[in-house]
């Protein structure tokens, strides 16, 4: 097939570097404060000691800035790309643009509830010295705390703090007050944490965004989103933390019971102890049938032998038995010719020439060749094209198990002008292009998109996202948001229902496909629950057919599984062999029923049959294909595939 156009479904994020929020002077040079029986939370993990200026990853590891830049420096010294394992647990973490050698770890965030900490546990060690005289170079105990600075005072700056203009309404409590107080208390009192953007405190969260605001950026950033409210409604009952957290306990416990970090690693034993006896299983069979047919054949040999000696023998004994009568006719024949009489040699001349002539048919023409019998082994044709064409048993390939990782896209659906629409989860937007590859429009939304379909004639489409929310959008000129459906799981992929005017949606963390209304109720589930059988491992994308059939490639078990409308059963397609499928994503169907699996792990498109059978390969690496995860036919005979990095292809299909 002719690739047509290419598009790039992803753009980058520009992150500023964050500026830093810590009291902490970024050119002091002064070691971080060492104290015995610290809290280990505020220990960083690479100097053992208290944190001075910390810095937060993305994995959420914290680190003293000093030490994070001295690990990014030797680290991009040994691998020579821009980006670092966490010390922690070696999650790669990318270096910003624009960030100069020396600064790379200025550019992550400041940990402002790290530093809050150990500003506090600073403050009740014996000795603590006023932080506003230690930075004109004098040393005074301090007496108090100022809960709203996080600067402890001692009595002459107090008298001032406390007469201030800005300052006089700040809570100050003396140190000995404080060592009395538990610490979790100290942190939750006169928690106010300034905006990043703005320095002004945060007291709001957008609920449409998911964001703690401070007033400018309600106004700035946020004027048009309807739910706002203050931060301690969010946390009481707009907002899912408690769920969040419940999950990240079952994840955890999850993990540590099968085994933690270390069952990887029997995964990985475990599939080259297979791997080996699987290896060693097909040779010893093929090698076992070969010896087998070997004995029977040997056998067989012997008694044909036998036979073909005895055939042998029967050609050959009355040349043998004609020449000892020849030769005794000529001896006698000689003997009379020097000793006999005439008519003793008439006498047996008679005699001796019939015995000549009988023995000579016997003898035959003794210019011929002796008679001989020849014993072939005839190979069976089967086995002569198996030995032509033998190279190999089979290939080993590493399986990384990591299906989705990398996957920046996870839908493409078309309209019907040929217009294509990619739902891209790492930007978290939906794009719209033209069918000539150009970008036409893009929404921004809050949250992360999993997969996309259209929804009847008017070319709207549904976005499951993350959340337990579908949306739907209008993108006839411009998109633009319809309307909100909240739902009673997590969905990921998702089709459109055109007979019956509903959405079939997969959860891949609970393991059913749903059928549910346009508001995301619930009307039949399949797969999971007392009276259904398990059906599906890790169900990602659907299809459904003009027939009333569903299409669900489960990742999991690396097959494609037809059900109808009821959950029943109508095929599993899971080959073995070089058709085998590795972690398959996208499917649809055509206008004829044929079936387009995209075999994500194998790097090709797979067409299958209506009724589940396998034609044949129609894309694979030959075509510049590579890691393809999304994939749609539209009406007009465009094979339009999303790959794994974001790149939408279209290929001409017929």
């Amino acid at each position: 097939k002719s690739q047509r156009v290419k598009m790039d479904a992803t753009s980058e994020d520009v992150v500023e570097p964050m500026t830093n929020g810590v009291h902490h002077s970024e050119d002091s040079n002064t070691e971080p404060q060492e104290k015995k029986d610290c809290d280990p939370i505020s220990e960083c993990y690479i100097c053992k000691k208290v944190y001075n200026i910390p810095k937060t990853l993305p994995c959420f590891h914290a680190f003293c800035c000093s030490c994070l830049e001295d690990h990014i420096s030797k680290s991009l010294n040994q691998n020579g790309q821009k980006y670092f394992a966490c010390p922690m647990c070696e999650e790669k973490c990318e270096i910003f643009k624009g960030a100069l050698p020396g600064q790379y770890a200025h550019a992550f965030q400041d940990d402002l509830f790290l530093a809050k900490l150990v500003e506090l546990q600073s403050a009740m060690c014996e000795g603590k010295l006023c932080d506003i005289c230690e930075r004109i170079e004098e040393n005074k105990p301090a007496s108090h705390w100022c809960m709203d600075c996080n600067d402890a005072l001692c009595e002459t700056c107090l008298k001032v703090h406390l007469h201030g203009k800005t300052t006089a309404g700040h809570s100050c409590l003396s140190i000995e007050e404080m060592r009395r107080i538990p610490l979790e208390t100290l942190m939750k009192q006169k928690n106010k944490v300034p905006c990043m953007k703005h320095n002004e405190l945060i007291t709001l969260f957008c609920v449409d965004c998911r964001e703690p605001l401070c007033v400018q950026c309600m106004a700035v950033s946020h004027r048009r989103c309807e739910n706002v409210i203050t931060v301690s409604d969010a946390l009481t009952s707009r907002t899912d933390v408690n769920d969040v957290i419940s999950r990240l306990n079952k994840l955890q416990a999850t993990v540590e019971n099968a085994g933690g970090i270390g069952q990887p690693d029997r995964t990985l034993e475990n599939s080259i102890h297979e791997a080996q006896e699987r290896i060693n299983t097909i040779c010893n069979t093929i090698c076992d049938r070969v010896r087998q047919y070997q004995s029977v054949l040997l056998k067989s040999l012997e008694s044909q032998s036998e036979k073909a000696k005895g055939l042998l023998k029967d050609r050959i004994q009355p040349r043998k038995t004609g020449l000892k009568s020849i030769k005794a006719a000529n001896d006698r024949m000689q003997t009379l010719l020097r000793y006999g009489s005439d008519v003793e040699i008439l006498l047996a001349y008679n005699q001796v020439r019939k015995k000549l002539d009988s023995c000579q048919g016997a003898i035959g023409n003794t210019e011929q060749k002796a008679p001989s019998v020849r014993l072939d082994f005839i190979l069976d044709d089967t086995v002569e094209r198996f030995i032509e064409n033998f190279d190999r048993l089979g290939d080993l390939t590493v399986d990384v198990g990591d299906s989705d990782e990398g996957i920046s896209s996870w839908g493409v659906t078309c309209t019907s002008s040929d217009d294509i629409i990619v739902t891209d989860c790492k930007n978290k937007r939906i794009q719209k292009f033209s069918k000539f590859g150009d970008l036409v429009d893009y929404v921004q939304l809050e949250d992360e998109p999993r997969d996309i379909t259209t929804c009847g004639n008017r070319d709207d489409v549904a976005i499951t996202m993350i959340g337990k929310l579908v949306i739907f959008l209008a993108t006839r000129k411009t998109m633009q948001l319809i309307k909100r459906a909240k739902t009673e799981r997590q969905y990921d992929g998702i089709s459109y229902s055109e007979k019956d005017a509903y959405l079939i949606v997969s959860s891949l963390r609970d393991q059913v496909v749903d059928i549910i209304h346009l508001d995301g109720s619930v009307m039949r589930s399949f797969g999971s629950g007392a009276g259904d059988r398990v059906l599906f491992n890790e169900p990602r994308f659907i299809s459904a057919t003009p027939d009333r059939t569903i299409i669900i490639s489960d990742v999991g078990q690396n097959a494609i599984i037809c059900i109808d409308h009821n959950g029943k059963v109508v095929f599993r397609y899971k080959p073995d062999g070089q058709n085998g499928l590795k972690k398959p994503q996208g499917v649809c169907v055509d206008k004829l029923g044929n079936l387009f699996v995209a075999d994500f792990g194998n790097n090709r498109v797979q067409l299958l049959a209506s009724d589940g059978l396998f034609q044949r390969n129609v894309l694979g690496i030959e075509s510049a294909l590579e890691k393809p995860v999304a994939i749609r036919v539209s009406g007009s005979n465009r094979m339009i595939i999303v790959q794994s990095d974001g790149m939408v292809k279209v290929f001409s299909y017929s």
